[in-house]
C-alpha cells in the first residue's frame, strides 16, 4: 500500500472535478497557521523548519516560504541560535489588534448591508444555525472555524478584496487570544446571540445597525479576554 503524507491526503482533489493545484507552499502555510492560530503551537514555542518539515512530510524549501509568510503576518519571528519562535501574545497586542478591528469591521459592516445579496444572507444563517450547534457539543475547533468563515462572509459581502484580506489577518491573530478563554460555555452562546444581531441588521440592509452590532461583539471579545487572561 503506497504511503501518504498528511499534506497529500488533506490536498487530494476529487477524483470527478477538477481542481486548481495548490503549491506545497501554500498548503504548508495553511497548516502551519493552523497549528499556531488553535495554540496547538504555543506562544513562544520554538520550533525548528527541519521539525515542520518532517511533520508534513515535505521538505525544507516550501515550509521556508511558508514561515517567511507568517513573519509578516506577525504569527512568527525568526531568533538567533533559536530558529523560528511562535510570536509571543500581549495585553498590548491585543489592545492594538482590536482598535483596529473596531475601526475597520465597522465599515465593512456598514458596506456589507448595503451590498449583501440573499444567497450571502443564507450562507450566513447557515453559519449561524452551525455555531449554535457547535456551542450545544462544546466543539471549540469547530467553533473557531466557523467563526472565521463568519467574519470573511462579512468581509466578502462588504465587497472589498483589500479589507478582506487585512481583516482575515487581524482575526487570525485575535484567534489565538480566544483560544486561550474559549472554554466558557456562556460566553460561547452570548457569541452566538451576537452573531444573530449581526445578521438581522446585514439582513434588513440596515448600516447603522449591522455597524453597531459589530462593534458591540468586538467589544465584548476584548473584555471577555481581557478578563479570562488576567485571571489565568
Amino acid at each position: 500500500m503506497a504511503r501518504h503524507t498528511a499534506l497529500e491526503m488533506e490536498a487530494a482533489p476529487a477524483p470527478q472535478k477538477r481542481q486548481k493545484k495548490v503549491s506545497l507552499r501554500d498548503q504548508a502555510y495553511e497548516v502551519i497557521k493552523g497549528r499556531i492560530v488553535s495554540c496547538d503551537l504555543k506562544p513562544g514555542e520554538a520550533i525548528t523548519v527541519t521539525e515542520l518539515a518532517e511533520a508534513l512530510g515535505i521538505g525544507r524549501t516550501p515550509v521556508i516560504q511558508a514561515v517567511d509568510r507568517l513573519m509578516i503576518d506577525g504569527l512568527v519571528e525568526v531568533m538567533p541560535r533559536k530558529g523560528v519562535v511562535v510570536s509571543p501574545i500581549s495585553l498590548d497586542e491585543l489592545m492594538d489588534i482590536i482598535d483596529v478591528r473596531l475601526l475597520n469591521e465597522g465599515r465593512v459592516a456598514r458596506w456589507a448591508a448595503e451590498r449583501i445579496r440573499d444567497d450571502q444572507i443564507k450562507d450566513l444563517k447557515h453559519n449561524l444555525k452551525d455555531m449554535k450547534q457547535a456551542t450545544e457539543k462544546r466543539d471549540v475547533d469547530q467553533l473557531i472555524s466557523l467563526d472565521r468563515e463568519f467574519h470573511r462572509l462579512i468581509s466578502t459581502a462588504a465587497g472589498n478584496e483589500i479589507m478582506t484580506e487585512l481583516l482575515s489577518n487581524l482575526h487570525d491573530r485575535s484567534v489565538r487570544f480566544w483560544t486561550l478563554s474559549l472554554n466558557v460555555s456562556d460566553h460561547n452562546k452570548r457569541v452566538c446571540d451576537q452573531h444573530s444581531e449581526i445578521v438581522e441588521a446585514l439582513a434588513a440592509h440596515d448600516p447603522d445597525q449591522a455597524e453597531k452590532a459589530v462593534r458591540e461583539h468586538i467589544t465584548a471579545f476584548k473584555s471577555n479576554l481581557v478578563e479570562n487572561l488576567l485571571n489565568r
